[in-house]
């Protein structure tokens, strides 16, 4: 073991228990603050759960190897709290920040720097402008809560993950780092004034008053909003928790005897046995659940219990001091020397693969695994030449306040590097180089002969003047609706009405849907003045519009089911004049899975309730699916555009227009399909008379829709003598 405590003392750090002030860093007491090679052995494993997981290997669940940080560092610095506290009666907060500091941002901040000098040549376009808000955020360790804002807002465009979105977890446990020593100092502040001294007891109280919430908030929202849970802070608190508790533990009975339960006398045969069978026992736990999880297993759930509390009992049993177990090989000079570069891996892998990606547009699993094994360079360069040096240096051990303006600065640089990438330039231009742009009568839509050519060579433009909305920014051309937020998110169950068109008008429109149908409005508003239309709008995030009960992600979505029945009731108690509904939906929750034919019996049954109610429908077809990376193809190719051109059978086949033709069929309603206006070809265009079809996920641009209001127009009064004879009402003013 003398070569193991070799590289072990190289890997220490911070990070490891510290030294009692005598600065033993080799006592053989089990009880006494001292270096963990297991604690490092263990940061070996869950780099490379996470590693090989990115490297697209058969280990579904290895991003569980973040969790275990998690854990670790939260068992680590709440044993350095802890015992500052219980010492000392409070904890310096500047000095605690001070080594996190040294420790933590040098590395961290070369990395952002490099990532965004980077991404500058290798990433097209206006992507650039979302890896600069991601590296600023970084910088600023709050990029988390950016990219849980990103996940909820599912109709932004999406292609490769962010470069930097493994800093996610470094900004909680950095938000930890700040929140729990003030909490700590609050609490013996309190405690002063009530004239007592700050003890174990109390510290797991404070604990468990943010954990349990915590925990409880992610079994919630883990299920109701997936995405979102996954980012941020307040789900993940927990996990830091669970190794937070586990000190304090472990701080209290050091406190009470520094004997008790050491292998060794009577006994000690059976408890060493018991030690070693809970530390194997943790460790499969951690190993297993990287490799298997329940179908529908969420995290953080309940079920990242299982890697969280195996961290915690392979920590526990290091603590204790027995013998075996997995200990001796976490301890092993392999897994220690590893467990030292883990923070420099971590930060290395993630943008070498995600910035190689880019460069090459796509890279294979074999070429994944190069990529993740040369990343280990830098790595190590990284970690031997700045993180170690800055980490163990005395000078700057000895002044706080200089590491703390080091801080700031070393923040201020990470977050400047991402201004370059804020500031890039489209290569389109959106309006004529010469004169005003051109009314909306000749643009789009407009352009076309009735019905549209099928020429493919009517529509293979490469390069166009000029192009609106600019492709690169085509996701911010949405339907007011959208804009004003009339269109409530997955997790609201109430309503919201928005009113839009012919305030007095003289028929009242109701548009019900997703934002698939909320996409239609702007051709609605062209078409409101001439017929006295005032159009009221019920939108919801990925709910259709349909009867019996509703599916997200292949799990139930009461929500949706809940809201459903709200906005019946209104429609029911003021029916509208007219009914139009729309939405992107492929199945619905039977009872059990997720079937079409739940989905189609639902849709049909909504709408003949309504026309039984003296509703007149009309359903407006989804329109095509459309690639998430349009402005990824466009940046890569503004001057050969058909390049970015998609196959049509595909994208009508993967929209929501196959079940809402069988939904029609079954249940007498007309349909209006504009797709022949929208994908006129085999090759669907990207743009037409100068007006950018698509936007990110899956949408219209709103300018490309009201082009379509004459040809909307047109097809609904087609539609509406049939909708109403149905629903036997008067004729809707035309």
């Amino acid at each position: 073991m003398a070569t193991s405590r070799g590289w072990s003392a190289i890997a220490c750090g911070t990070r490891c228990w510290r030294a009692s002030r005598s600065g033993d860093l080799t006592s053989t007491d089990p009880r006494t603050p001292r270096f963990r090679p297991d604690i490092e052995g263990l940061r070996a494993v869950a780099v490379l759960l996470v590693v090989l997981y990115h490297a697209d290997l058969p280990l579904p669940n290895g991003f569980l190897g973040v969790d275990v940080f998690f854990v670790i560092s939260g068992f680590l610095i709440t044993g350095i709290l802890v015992r500052e506290l219980v010492n000392t009666g409070t904890i310096s907060w500047t000095r605690f920040v001070g080594r996190r500091i040294r420790r933590l941002l040098p590395a961290a901040i070369l990395v952002l720097v490099v990532t965004a000098l980077v991404a500058w040549f290798v990433v097209p376009g206006l992507r650039r402008r979302d890896i600069g808000t991601d590296v600023a955020g970084a910088a600023l360790y709050v990029v988390n809560w950016v990219f849980a804002h990103r996940a909820v807002d599912y109709l932004s465009s999406d292609s490769l993950p962010s470069p930097v979105q493994h800093f996610w977890s470094l900004a909680v446990e950095e938000q930890f780092y700040v929140v729990w020593p003030l909490a700590l100092i609050a609490l013996a502040l309190l405690l002063r004034r009530l004239g007592r001294r700050p003890g174990v007891g109390v510290v797991g109280g404070l604990l468990a008053a943010i954990a349990v919430p915590s925990f409880g908030y992610a079994v919630w929202l883990g299920h109701v909003d997936p995405d979102r849970a996954y980012f941020v802070t307040t789900t993940r608190a927990w996990e830091l928790g669970v190794g937070a508790a586990l000190a304090v533990w472990c701080a209290g009975r050091e406190a009470r005897t520094r004997h008790t339960d050491v292998p060794g006398g009577a006994g000690a045969g059976s408890r060493a046995v018991a030690w070693a069978v809970l530390g194997w026992v943790g460790l499969a736990a951690v190993l297993g659940s990287a490799a298997w999880l329940p179908e529908g297993a969420t995290t953080p759930g309940p079920w990242t219990l299982v890697p969280t509390l195996g961290t915690a009992a392979v920590l526990l049993v290091g603590w204790s001091g027995a013998p075996g177990g997995p200990i001796r090989v976490l301890g092993s000079a392999p897994m220690v020397w590893l467990g030292g570069l883990s923070y420099s891996i971590y930060l290395w892998h993630w943008p070498s693969l995600v910035l190689t990606e880019w460069a090459f547009d796509g890279i294979t699993t074999t070429q994944r695994v190069l990529v993740l094994a040369v990343s280990l360079l830098p790595a190590w360069a990284s970690h031997r030449f700045l993180e170690s040096p800055i980490h163990h240096s005395r000078a700057l051990a000895a002044r706080t306040r200089p590491v703390l303006a080091l801080g700031v600065a070393l923040s201020a640089v990470g977050a400047l590097a991402a201004l370059p990438l804020v500031a890039a330039a489209s290569p389109f231009r959106t309006t004529p180089v010469a004169g005003a742009r051109p009314s909306v009568d000749t643009l789009g839509a407009a352009t076309l002969s009735s019905p549209p050519s099928t020429d493919p060579a009517t529509y293979a433009v490469d390069d166009w003047a000029w192009l609106t909305p600019d492709p690169q920014l085509a996701g911010k051309d949405r339907p007011a609706a959208d804009v004003d937020r009339c269109q409530v998110d997955r997790l609201v169950e109430e309503p919201v009405a928005c009113e839009f068109g012919v305030a007095d008008g003289t028929t009242t429109v109701a548009l019900v849907g997703d934002s698939k149908a909320m996409q239609w409005l702007p051709a609605l508003e062209r078409l409101a003045p001439d017929r006295g239309w005032r159009i009221v709008t019920y939108g919801k995030s990925s709910c259709a519009w349909a009867a019996g009960h509703a599916q997200n992600e292949g799990r139930a979505y009461p929500a949706c089911d809940e809201w459903n029945r709200r906005v019946m009731d209104r429609l029911r108690a003021d029916p509208p004049d007219l009914l139009l509904t729309s939405g992107y939906a492929d199945s619905a929750w039977d009872g059990d899975r997720a079937t079409r034919a739940a989905l189609v019996s639902g849709l049909a049954a909504r709408w003949s309730q309504l026309r039984d109610a003296g509703v007149p429908v009309v359903v407006l077809g989804d329109s095509p699916l459309s690639p998430d990376d349009l402005d990824v193809c466009t940046a890569r190719h503004p001057h050969e555009l058909s390049r970015c051109a998609f196959d049509r059978g595909p994208a009508v086949a993967g929209s929501g227009l196959p079940a809402q033709r069988a939904a029609a069929a079954s249940s007498s309603t007309p349909l209006v399909d504009l797709t022949p206006w929208i994908c006129p070809v085999e090759q669907c265009p990207v743009a037409i008379g100068n007006v950018s079809i698509h936007r990110a996920g899956d949408h219209l641009t709103a300018t490309y829709v009201r082009t379509l209001a004459p040809v909307l127009g047109r097809a609904l009064d087609e539609a509406l003598d049939e909708a109403l004879d149905r629903a036997g009402s008067p004729r809707v003013t035309p």
